[in-house]
């Protein structure tokens, strides 16, 4: 029951900060410690859909501030509207006739809908480039808790988490490699967290000005997030964040982002300094950690994590892995072009398995549409064919939106953080092939975000061209009816 009260507490708290840039700090900041608490408390059911308590009650604290104003309707931020039809579809699906249960569809929605408000209030609560900058700042701050624990648990073995908690091992006995939790609920789970703040932090280090203070905190989150991406074994996340940080290259070659090339070489010196350090300091010790646990199971004295990345020069490592997504995604969309009821798949899929019901047609179907580390074919099987296009649809605008800041912002650093979230959401599209990042926390989560901060500059930067273009009048109207529609 004390874990219980976390998640109520923080919400409390957010709500209290009231409509501050800082609420939103505080939710990713129990965001990143969550899994942590999902394996200390068993899954205690409150823990369990905390962020969701956490975000909700802000937005219901908002909504109603903002009810009390005078305020009606949604802010009229970009692709709105296809954000609430594809809201509508999902719901409409509770009542989908293969969907197990109302309490099996409910339970869904954390991975559907949950997060989507972040979206708004990130539009709203940004009113400025400074507003911006210090939301990028709280996220790569946020970072360093679970950088520092994974860091920590590999050097001291699996003694750092097995005294915690018998769900660690539980979640960890079938892995080939002692790979560390951090605050996340699965091994090796902190690389999402690398591959979402390493990004961000250039970002940080290309701002033109940013504070001392503030690029200290970026360069630290790179090596922190490189020592992390190593000890934790995601190759996919460490590709995504790659591929990431070389669309932002691309995209910054155009514009001629200033220091461009110092930060990218100051990223891969970092980077270096990450594996050095690694194999030499941590990894003597969490092998003698590993060796002296007679809870190991004994392919852990055999492997080590660090030799895993070694893989991404081997062909086979991209032509086997993730092999027979194509088929299931068409097996889906014969089988299933409406879906196959929210909950299949997921958290909620697998939480809930007993309660799906004992029937024929519902085991058949759960044996065949299962967890698919696929995005496309698990989007398919909870949402059918106009889920599926309406949330890849509003991705990809929301990737284009980013890079159409990136390239016409007349302020720099919104055009450099355009092109984080810009490389970000293609890593995500890339990724999504061979798992699901955007239906699971916290991808989810800085997804919408971030995209509501990119929408937030976009109109910024609108005002400021309005501004920019309007006569000595300032109490004339707008006139640009773009500028119109953003506000």
């Amino acid at each position: 029951m004390t874990y219980a009260l976390i998640p109520l507490l923080v919400a409390a708290f957010a709500v209290w900060l009231g409509r501050r840039l800082l609420a939103l700090v505080a939710f990713f900041a129990y965001l990143a410690v969550e899994g942590m608490l999902k394996l200390m408390s068993d899954y205690q059911p409150v823990v369990h859909v905390g962020a969701d308590l956490v975000l909700l009650s802000i937005t219901a604290a908002w909504v109603l501030g903002a009810t009390l104003r005078g305020r009606r309707g949604l802010p009229r931020a970009p692709l709105a509207g296809l954000i609430l039809l594809h809201a509508l579809w999902v719901l409409m699906l509770l009542f989908h006739p293969l969907t197990a249960s109302l309490f099996v569809g409910l339970a869904a929605l954390k991975i559907h809908l949950t997060m989507i408000p972040l979206y708004f209030l990130a539009f709203v609560v940004i009113r400025s480039r400074e507003d911006a900058q210090r939301a990028l700042t709280g996220l790569v701050a946020v970072a360093y808790l679970p950088f520092a624990l994974a860091l920590v648990q590999y050097a001291l073995g699996p003694a750092s988490v097995f005294d915690l908690s018998d769900r660690y091992w539980q979640n960890i006995a079938l892995y080939h490699e002692w790979r560390p939790f951090g605050t996340s609920a699965v091994p090796g789970g902190t690389a999402t967290f690398a591959f979402l703040t390493v990004p961000l932090a250039v970002a940080l280090l290309l701002s033109p000005d940013a504070t001392r203070r503030v690029r200290w905190l970026a360069v630290g989150a790179v090596a922190l997030g490189a020592g992390t991406f190593l000890v934790a074994g995601g190759r996919q996340m460490l590709l995504g964040c790659l591929l990431a940080l070389l669309t932002m290259a691309a995209i910054g070659s155009g514009r001629r982002f200033g220091r461009a090339a110092f930060v990218l070489s100051l990223v891969a010196v970092l980077a270096g300094g990450a594996y050095v350090g690694v194999q030499t300091f941590l990894r003597p010790l969490a092998t003698e950690a590993i060796a002296a646990d007679p809870r190991s199971p004994a392919i852990w004295r055999e492997r080590s994590v660090l030799d895993r990345l070694n893989t991404l020069t081997e062909i086979g490592t991209y032509t086997e892995a993730r092999a027979g997504a194509l088929d299931r995604v068409v097996s889906r969309l014969r089988r299933y072009p409406l879906g196959a009821g929210l909950g299949r798949t997921g958290s909620a899929g697998g939480r809930l398995r007993r309660e799906m019901g004992t029937g024929s047609l519902s085991a058949s179907i759960n044996r065949e549409v299962g967890f698919s580390d696929n995005y496309f074919a698990d989007m398919l099987s909870e949402t059918g064919v106009p889920g599926t296009i309406m949330l890849t649809t509003i991705v990809i605008g929301m990737g284009l939106m980013a890079g159409r800041l990136a390239r016409r912002a007349t302020d720099r650093f919104a055009a450099v953080l355009g092109a984080a979230v810009a490389g970000i959401v293609f890593a995500l599209l890339a990724m999504s092939w061979g798992s699901q990042p955007l239906l699971s926390n916290p991808t989810t989560a800085y997804f919408w975000f971030l995209a509501g901060t990119v929408a937030a500059l976009r109109r910024v930067d609108l005002e400021a061209r309005e501004a920019a273009a309007e006569p000595a009048d300032a109490g004339a109207p707008p006139s640009s009816p773009r500028l119109a529609a953003a506000r």
